[in-house]
């Protein structure tokens, strides 16, 4: 990125011309000046003709800044900026005396921040320091920063707080507009008394200010009061339109989309675009190092040499021309050219202003009657903003469109009738069904169009606000909210609602959460603590945690309702298939920007970095071919540290652990559940103490079908680690486990593992069944395993999956309505106990025993549905003694025994009854 910001203003910069004891200013835009005196135009020509020494120096009609350097004593001097180049000019000589890159100036180059080191909005010189060294200073956002030349940064504030840390009160008083994002800061003549006094800009408009006692005038620039500034010619008042947009064009079959990101206070001095042979994608680019811009009045033209394609075109060279124009001008057409080094393959076509927008996309949105959809927030309502932070009244569509989003209804919401009496919680499958159903736009294809559900509650995650729960066919297409989590937590039309509306898109538009970018594909950077300290619509406000800033309360000071740099780039730079709904599957290059070069997540730390807590993995070591692969997570005070909170979700589908598979040939992914419901967008995370009583918290987890599919498809030996961040950053990791499939030992062992192996059959294993009609030749599968291999072992999984699905309902929406399939209580009991049974004679048989606890507590369950309190007490009963019977360890038996009787209690609580004691 440029050092300097691109500006809109009619010129192009503005300085305070030497000129004895007058007060003067110098404006340039491109080749042409003007020249004006406190009470007049003195001149409008020509700049070289103006200033007849500027003749030789052809460099600054391109500049973007100028900074006057003159000084008591010295022959006077100024800076002119553009790109990264800086031009020392001399006046008096009439002749540049040096130039090369800002960071050779000084000690510019190693003393600036990060934050200070593009994208500058203006500079100022600042008096000499004590030394007579000389110092500067730069206004970026709402801050500004003192540079001394010699020993580097003085201060660093608020705008509003003053250059200075004394004789700057009057900056207290700026209009809001004026409080961040400047244009230019041009001196003005002091007052009587010698104070200082400056002319602010930004637009057409100005504030005169003396810097202790505050505004003397403020408006546009021809009403300041002063003669001079009036006579500013019209075409230095009037604005350019941004360039910054999305630019289109055609070449025969060809269309070509191009999205420009130069100007605005995020802009990100990037270039990206798309090609389409009809409306099939067929590549994109995007620029990888810094742009070489030319800017002049009527254009800009960007040039570069080494672009990025998705499909390793050759086209490696890229030069662009878009026109300039006032805002109350017209449009007209620029031109792009992608060439190869050695040209040959040359795409050269016409291209013309679609928008400001980078990206365009369609929202349709349903809401189940008795809930309501996200209408706007205002940020002033919060109890605390980040220090020079701008209120405003953000919707959802207004955040993403300080991303360069441009968010499109597709129609009134239309509300869908709840005619079942009932106030039902919805499944990861129902919301696909429901989506495939009601989705007036809906294509299982890569589209700019999305579907939002506002739902009632979550199955999957009972406490989640919302989740992107597209992960079938082609994936991202659909998010859900959910409005009864967010009214019990007081969220409704508060700035956690407009929150977790941004998220859950941003996840359709495949951005990861902040402290999972790690395990995208390729894995992403982490930002502070692991990802936890990113101030983002990504992260959670509970979990946040940066220094001694943690939580939801720091959280909501310190976040200034927007996305991160890295998260800008994705949503505007992404290659289509990455971004597009619909395109490349989620987490599948989710991050654009800095990728690390090892996957962070998946290089295990030799020992937990947690010496408070130990975390081990447990359950069965063989697996059958095809068999689920589970596994028991166990997170264990060690004593070391005396009691310790930990979240209370440790499995996969929560936001702290991550599981990571070696399979035989030594490849190494983590694993990524098919969803994981977003259930810290609340003000508190769930936790639980860990203490010498209560020592461990467990938690069991599915590993045999995620995100990527089949994760233990073959025979042979898989090494499985977990790791854990704990709710202070540090992770904690398990020893690795080793798990081994068995190779089939017979025809029927191969065909019920094939049987059992399918994506659909991986989902429904998952799921534990489904009604959704995207998954019947997955059902199909497992009724087969049960008609042709009824006494196989692993014929169980199979009973297990469908007869769990049996005994609940199953909601989709039809014609306008909420539509739901009753439980078939019959078929249930019959799948479940004959799944238990199977498994319960022999150890190594059916079911391996995590899944025999479950499907004991289903089982109970589903007699209870049934009004038999009886059948459900009894099957209760016969899982405690099942264990027992197998000898399993005291401690293993108390965790079933309460396992049991929280599952009988919630039950007789369902029923209205008191359970036994």
């Amino acid at each position: 990125m440029a050092f300097m910001r691109y500006k809109t203003t009619g010129y192009n910069w503005v300085q305070a011309y030497p000129a004895g004891g007058e007060w003067r200013l110098l404006f340039a835009r491109g080749t042409d000046g003007v020249l004006l005196g406190e009470q007049r135009l003195i001149a409008r020509d020509w700049l070289n003709v103006i200033v007849p020494k500027l003749n030789s120096v052809s460099a600054l009609y391109a500049s973007d800044c100028a900074l006057m350097l003159s000084r008591p004593g010295e022959t006077a001097q100024s800076l002119f900026f553009w790109g990264d180049t800086c031009t020392r000019y001399d006046w008096e000589q009439g002749r540049a005396v040096s130039e090369g890159p800002w960071t050779g100036l000084a000690n510019w180059g190693t003393a600036l921040p990060a934050g200070y080191r593009s994208q500058i909005d203006a500079l100022f010189p600042a008096p000499d320091a004590a030394g007579g060294t000389r110092q500067t200073y730069f206004f970026k956002g709402a801050r500004v920063l003192t540079l001394n030349w010699s020993t580097g940064v003085v201060r660093e504030a608020l705008i509003t707080e003053g250059p200075d840390a004394s004789g700057c009160a009057g900056w207290a008083q700026l209009p809001e507009d004026f409080r961040s994002g400047l244009e230019h800061v041009v001196a003005y003549k002091p007052a009587s008394d010698g104070t200082r006094q400056s002319l602010l800009i930004k637009g057409t408009q100005g504030v005169l200010l003396n810097w202790k006692t505050g505004i003397l005038a403020s408006g546009g620039l021809d009403r300041l009061g002063v003669p001079g500034l009036a006579a500013l010619p019209e075409t230095f008042r009037t604005p350019y339109r941004p360039a910054t947009g999305r630019w289109t064009g055609t070449s025969g079959n060809q269309r070509i989309e191009v999205r420009v990101d130069l100007e605005g206070e995020r802009a990100l001095g990037m270039v990206s675009g798309d090609l389409f042979t009809g409306d099939t994608w067929t590549d994109s680019f995007r620029s990888t190092s810094e742009l070489f811009v030319s800017a002049s009045p009527d254009k800009f033209i960007l040039t570069q040499s080494n672009l990025s394609w998705a499909n390793n075109s050759p086209r490696t060279f890229l030069y662009l021309h878009v026109p300039r124009f006032a805002v109350n001008g017209g449009t007209g057409n620029g031109t792009v050219i992608l060439d190869t080094p050695g040209g040959g393959q040359t795409l050269n076509t016409g291209i013309y202003y679609a928008g400001p927008a980078l990206r365009s996309v369609e929202l349709e949105t349903d809401a189940l009657a008795g809930t309501q959809v996200f209408q706007q927030y205002d940020t002033s309502r919060g109890a605390s903003v980040p220090r020079g932070y701008r209120n405003r009244v953000l919707t959802v569509s207004s955040a993403y469109a300080e991303a360069g989003v441009e968010l499109r209804n597709a129609g009134q919401v239309n509300t869908v009738a709840n005619t079942s009496g009932t106030d039902l919680q919805w499944s990861i499958a129902e919301l696909h069904a429901a989506m495939t159903a009601n989705f007036s736009l809906h294509q299982d294809t890569e589209q700019w169009k999305i579907w939002t559900f506002v739902a009632s509650r979550s199955s999957d995650a009972y406490d989640a606000a919302g989740l992107m729960f597209d992960f079938f066919g082609s994936q991202r297409q659909g998010m859900a909210i959910f409005h009864d989590n967010l009214r019990d937590t007081g969220a409704i039309g508060d700035a956690l609602e407009l929150f977790t509306y941004v998220h859950e898109l941003g996840h359709v538009f495949n951005l990861f959460h902040s402290f999972h970018k790690h395990l995208s594909t390729p894995p992403g950077h982490l930002g502070p603590n692991n990802g936890f300290g990113d101030l983002s619509w990504m992260n959670y406000p509970g979990n946040y945690a940066n220094g001694d800033r943690a939580g939801a309360r720091h959280f909501w000071q310190d976040f200034p309702y927007a996305f991160t740099d890295d998260e800008l780039r994705h949503l505007r730079h992404a290659f289509h298939r990455h971004i597009v709904p619909g395109g490349s599957d989620f987490g599948g290059n989710s991050a654009l920007i800095n990728p690390s070069p090892a996957p962070e997540g998946l290089v295990l730390p030799g020992a937990a970095e947690d010496p408070g807590l130990a975390l081990s993995l447990g359950g069965k070591q063989f697996f059958g071919y095809g068999e689920p692969v589970m596994a028991e997570l166990k997170l264990t005070r060690t004593g070391i540290r005396g009691d310790v909170t930990v979240s209370a979700a440790i499995g996969p589908k929560g936001e702290r652990t991550t599981i990571v598979i070696t399979d035989p040939y030594g490849r190494t992914r983590a694993f990524r559940p098919i969803a994981r419901a977003c259930t810290g967008h609340g003000p508190q995370e769930r936790t639980v103490t860990l203490t010498e009583a209560n020592p461990a918290v467990y938690e069991t987890a599915y590993l045999g079908y995620g995100s990527d599919g089949l994760y233990f498809a073959e025979p042979g030996l898989y090494k499985v680690t977990a790791v854990h961040t704990g709710l202070d950053g540090a992770r904690t990791v398990s020893p690795t486990r080793t798990i081994r499939v068995r190779t089939p030992l017979d025809r029927a062992d191969q065909e019920v593992g094939e049987l059992l192996t399918g994506d659909d059959q991986g989902t429904l294993l998952a799921f534990l069944g489904s009604d959704a009609p995207h998954l019947t030749a997955g059902n199909d599968a497992l009724q087969e395993v049960i008609e042709r291999h009824g006494d196989h072992p692993l014929t169980a999984y199979a009973r297990l999956a469908r007869g769990a699905n049996a005994g609940r309902h199953f909601q989709t929406i039809g014609d306008g309505r909420l539509q739901v399939r009753q439980p078939d209580i019959t078929e249930s009991v019959t799948q479940l106990t004959e799944a238990i049974t199977a498994s319960s004679a022999d150890q190594d048989t059916g079911l391996d025993n995590l899944t025999l606890n479950a499907a004991f507590r289903r089982l109970a369950t589903v007699h209870a549905k049934a009004g038999d309190l009886e059948r459900a007490e009894n099957t209760l009963d016969n899982l405690t003694a099942h264990f027992q019977g197998q000898g399993v360890p005291a401690h293993v038996r108390q965790r079933i025994q309460e396992q049991a009787d929280t599952t009988r209690a919630r039950i007789h609580e369902t029923a209205g009854e008191q359970p036994e004691s």
